[in-house]
């Protein structure tokens, strides 16, 4: 049966963390509230990733500088220092990205710092336009070709667990995932936990799903800039992030269902 995706939009903001899991339990689901609920959860943990994406580009960065900008031409020495105020600003996002394309930790790194590379290497041809886009589009370039290397784990990523935190050398562990100042204990451990599923649900797409879910619904990305990076048509866009949308409520309530067997 199809399920209807032209319901009321629900208000969930002011909500507590329980109401979610229940909306989105219902049979006849609204699509932009679970896509709320995606962004309740997951923005916090994007938020807090640049000790990861520092750690892959850092030393690239402090090395280009020492060693290039005291012999580069003013020209030259002008472009990096473009490079390092228009790109750099976008590394976690970088990051972030790398980490839901890839399911994969320590290759999100491995993506992000050749992406960067690249962007570095290829900067002088960059003529403006939204950066974080360019930079997204190279990144999937990126982690393409190390799928098509053969290099991707054969591990599916877990929901993540204290291990997961301290192989990335994270700051950040267990409910501080996703708590705020306002948050009780038991809200913090609701949000821990509904934030681990909504990314195990994340992962178990395909990668053209997983891809437009999040260039749209976390990055909030535009249907042309996502056709760019994706190199398709916008109505393509379209059709992917609808199927997207409808294969991550259908995972959600498949979980659901399973939890309560």
């Amino acid at each position: 049966m199809t399920t209807d995706i032209h319901f009321a939009f629900f208000a969930f903001d002011d909500r507590p963390p329980r109401t979610f899991v229940s909306a989105l339990s219902r049979p006849l689901i609204c699509m932009r509230a679970a896509i709320a609920f995606v962004r309740q959860f997951l923005m916090p943990i994007a938020k807090l990733r640049s000790a990861v994406a520092i750690d892959a580009v850092g030393p690239m960065l402090q090395s280009m500088h020492r060693e290039n900008v005291g012999s580069l031409s003013p020209a030259s020495r002008d472009l990096m220092l473009r490079f390092q105020n228009t790109i750099v600003p976008h590394l976690d996002a970088a990051y972030n990205f790398a980490r839901f394309l890839s399911r994969d930790a320590d290759a999100a790194q491995d993506i992000v710092q050749e992406a960067f590379l690249r962007a570095y290497r290829n900067f002088e041809g960059y003529r403006g336009g939204e950066p974080r886009a360019w930079m997204f589009a190279i990144v999937r370039n990126c982690y393409y070709v190390w799928l098509s290397e053969g290099r991707r784990k054969a591990r599916f990523e877990a929901p993540m667990t204290a291990n997961d935190a301290k192989d990335e050398d994270q700051p950040y562990s267990g409910a501080h995932d996703v708590a705020s100042e306002e948050d009780t204990p038991e809200a913090a451990l609701i949000r821990k936990s509904e934030s681990q599923r909504v990314r195990q649900v994340i992962n178990s797409l395909a990668d053209l799903s997983r891809e437009v879910l999040v260039l749209r619904e976390l990055e909030s990305l535009s249907y042309r800039q996502i056709a760019d990076i994706t190199d398709v048509p916008i109505g393509t866009v379209m059709s992917r992030l609808a199927r997207a949308r409808r294969e991550f409520c259908e995972a959600w309530q498949a979980g659901e269902k399973g939890g309560a067997a």
